[in-house]
Formats: C-alpha cells, sequence, structure tokens
C-alpha cells in the first residue's frame, strides 16, 4: 500500500468509512463517497488505499487495532464469561452492526474476507491464547489445551446468533455458552 494521508487526515477518512458502512453498506459504499464525506480529494483515497478492501481494512483497524489483553478475573470461567460478554456488547453495537454488514458483503468478495479474517479473527488470537495459557497455569485445564477450538467456536455462537436473530446476545446467553458449550469443549481430552 502507498503511504497513507497524514494522521488527521487518515482519522477523517476512516471514520468517514464507518459512517458510510453503517448508512448504505459495504456493497454501496464507493471511494468516491467517502472521499466527499471526509472532504478528501480523490487522489487522496486512491493514493492511501489502492482499492475498496484496503481502505475498508485500514478503517477496521484504525477503529479497533491494536492487540487486545483479555480480562484476568482470576478463573477460566470468569474469562470466558468477560470475553463473550465483550463480544455480545460489540455484537449489540452499531460498530457490530456494520462488522454484520462487513461479513455479509465477505461471502461475495473473497479479497474482503480475507481483510476481515486477518483484522478480525486472526489478529485476536493472542487473546484467546493467553486465556487459555493462564487456565494452564492455573490447573484449571491440562497442558496439551489449546485455543483453535475456543476461538473458532466463540465466533461462531455470537455470529449465529447475530445473523438469525435467535434471540438476545445477553448476560443468559454468555453464561449458558461458556458452561454448556466453551467449557466442555476446552475440557475434553486433546
Amino acid at each position: 500500500m502507498s503511504p497513507t494521508p497524514k494522521p488527521g487526515r487518515r482519522e477523517a477518512i476512516c471514520e468517514a468509512v464507518f459512517e458510510l458502512l453503517g448508512e448504505v453498506g459495504y456493497d454501496r459504499m464507493s471511494m468516491d463517497a467517502v472521499a466527499a464525506r471526509a472532504r478528501a480529494s480523490k487522489a487522496t483515497i486512491y493514493r492511501g488505499w489502492p482499492t475498496k478492501p484496503d481502505l475498508v481494512m485500514d478503517a477496521f483497524e484504525h477503529r479497533f487495532g491494536g492487540s487486545f489483553e483479555p480480562q484476568d478475573t482470576g478463573s477460566l470461567r470468569g474469562d470466558l464469561l468477560a470475553l463473550l460478554t465483550a463480544a455480545c456488547t460489540f455484537a449489540n453495537s452499531p460498530d457490530g452492526d456494520v462488522m454484520t454488514g462487513l461479513m455479509t458483503a465477505a461471502t461475495r468478495n473473497p479479497e474482503l474476507a480475507e481483510t476481515i479474517r486477518r483484522c478480525a479473527y486472526e489478529a485476536k488470537q493472542s487473546a484467546y491464547d493467553t486465556i487459555v495459557r493462564r487456565a494452564v497455569e492455573r490447573g484449571e485445564l491440562p497442558h496439551c489445551a489449546t485455543a483453535e477450538l475456543l476461538h473458532e467456536i466463540l465466533h461462531a455462537m455470537v455470529l449465529n446468533r447475530t445473523m438469525w436473530h435467535e434471540g438476545p446476545l445477553d448476560e443468559s446467553f454468555a453464561t449458558r455458552m461458556v458452561d454448556r458449550v466453551l467449557l466442555p469443549v476446552l475440557r475434553q481430552p486433546a
């Protein structure tokens, strides 16, 4: 990617991307509309982000980037509840609506799907690894435990509930999923 605009200009552009994604969705958002909303030239937009997925990825990283350190509650169950509750809170927010729209668009756009996988999935793997490592250190899980299934299942549960509107993403949902799904899966022998 070419050099991005100055920090203040980049922030305005990234904010414009999220505003438009919330208003019109990924498919109807255009690079020209972002330029107009951010009061930037089209040349600035295309010089910094040659493709729409590049622009969306940078806006996503600007908004949610950086490493995520999961809360340490002192127990595996508490850590999982904190993590799932945070995921539910996000899914219930306007940013969650934008993410749902992006994931829907990603089913038709492999480049966007790869971008979302990198930003939303791979970038957060270390948080899941940290939760499992802490549980192993506390003796709550066997030394062979991994976070691979935790990550995959947690995302699937929240996405499924969001996409199918199967009920609220609330504390009751989080508690049920932690106790009936996540803890039993993590405690399975490898």
